[in-house]
């Protein structure tokens, strides 16, 4: 699937890099070489900057990345805090900084304290773009991410057929998180459009396993006609399903959200039916091919200031492509 994936991307940069061909023509002008912009330096630089880093989801994005850093020969790198601590953030973009790399692809702990960070960055002639988590008062100059929203929507295109349309839908997420919100919100509105029959049972999650685990299961005893559950986000992925399976609930469809190990176990053992995978590979891969097209001038197109990665429902008969190998 991703060697797939990875050849129709391919085919989608040569064309984004081409539109470049007359300014590339000026480019070899400017250089006095003949090289083709297409093709970079090995010693050029681009780097991938999360937060809790060594999780595998981080892992998928840094593989887009490599990928499209192989396409141009030039060099990805990728570092990051271990934990969620702000101020260890900017520390590690100021140390990236001063690597003065060609570009930094970062995914912000924090919509607003990066911002300074980031746009020292680009005064110093660095490009950046953000993915995952913006930073949106930042002068970087795209947002690569999941449109939460429509991931809802696409949620609730899968879940609500398997209940024939109708019944209640537990709905399991950290309540007032924006990602959240948004990916619930779309699913309501499909539902509203599409399957009016369908009744919510919002739960809150809190962003803690064992308060969500119980949460769940208070709401599963409150409501015994539930047909079908919607894990909204990490923490609901594991804990809703598993209060379901404590309840002896087997009939219930349960739908989770990014494919973490245990999810994807829980989709091979019967516990979860299905779950929505974000577009990391995507988000790598596009964030390294906008970063060389901004640092090589191959475009005098802005970038969009925002691109919808997509999302992907895995089920069991596509689970074992989703591994982190």
């Amino acid at each position: 699937m991703k060697k797939k994936l990875l050849s129709v991307l391919l085919c989608a940069a040569m064309a984004l890099s081409m539109t470049a061909c007359g300014q590339g023509k000026a480019n070899e002008e400017n250089d006095g070489e003949g090289t083709s912009p297409l093709v970079g330096d090995s010693s050029e630089e681009y780097y991938m900057i999360s937060f809790l880093s060594g999780i595998d989801y981080w892992k998928t994005c840094y593989t887009g990345m490599e990928d499209a850093a192989k396409l141009y020969g030039v060099s990805a790198q990728y570092t990051g805090q271990t934990d969620s601590d702000v101020a260890g953030q900017v520390s590690v973009l100021e140390q990236v900084i001063a690597k003065q790399p060609k570009g930094i692809a970062i995914s912000c702990v924090n919509s607003t304290a990066l911002a300074d960070t980031i746009n020292s960055a680009i005064d110093q002639g660095i490009q950046v773009v953000t993915f995952d988590s913006d930073s949106p008062t930042s002068n970087r100059a795209s947002y690569l991410s999941t449109g939460n929203e429509e991931a809802g929507q696409k949620a609730a295109e899968y879940l609500a057929p398997q209940i024939n349309n109708k019944g209640k839908v537990a709905i399991l997420y950290t309540v007032g998180t924006e990602n959240a919100e948004a990916r619930v919100a779309g699913f309501k509105a499909w539902c509203a459009e599409n399957a009016p029959g369908i009744e919510f049972v919002e739960v809150n999650d809190a962003g803690d396993t064992t308060t969500a685990t119980d949460n769940m299961a208070a709401a599963l005893q409150a409501n015994n006609d539930i047909s079908a559950v919607f894990c909204v986000d990490g923490i609901a992925g594991t804990a809703g399903p598993t209060a379901v399976k404590e309840a002896s609930k087997s009939d219930l469809k349960v739908l989770a959200f990014d494919v973490d190990k245990t999810v994807l176990d829980m989709i091979k053992s019967g516990d979860i039916d299905a779950t929505v995978a974000q577009g990391q590979y995507n988000m790598g891969y596009w964030s390294m091919v906008m970063l060389y097209t901004q640092a090589h001038n191959l475009s005098n197109a802005a970038l969009p200031g925002f691109v919808d990665t997509g999302v992907t429902i895995v089920t069991k008969d596509t689970v074992d492509d989703y591994y982190v190998k």
